[in-house]
């Protein structure tokens, strides 16, 4: 089954993928890049609770973004579809994140 950590890996591996072909907005995704990475490694660190509604918001948006910039991967031009889906799947792994530190 897949998990948060597995749909951000895809993300990731996705958006490297995409930063390869230099598309016009290879700034933002190098800049989404490393929010990832940070996230991850924040991630990794905690132990959060998959039933909780923060995890699964995170999961189902994280799961969507990849699903985008894989898209995008193969067809640059679904590039303006891939980034607010990442940029929205980050947002909503910081609520987790936030939510499970405090």
């Amino acid at each position: 089954m897949d998990n948060l950590q597995q749909s951000l890996q895809r993300t990731i591996r996705a958006l490297e993928a995409l930063s390869e072909k230099n598309p016009p907005q290879v700034e933002r995704v190098e800049e989404l890049l490393d929010q990832l990475f940070q996230q991850k490694i924040d991630l990794a660190n905690l132990n959060t609770n998959q039933a909780a509604t923060p995890y699964q918001q995170a999961h189902q948006a994280m799961g969507l973004a990849a699903s985008r910039c894989e898209k995008a991967a193969k067809d640059p031009g679904q590039i303006k579809e891939a980034l607010p889906a990442v940029t929205d799947a980050i947002g909503k792994l910081t609520k987790l994140l936030n939510h499970v530190l405090t």
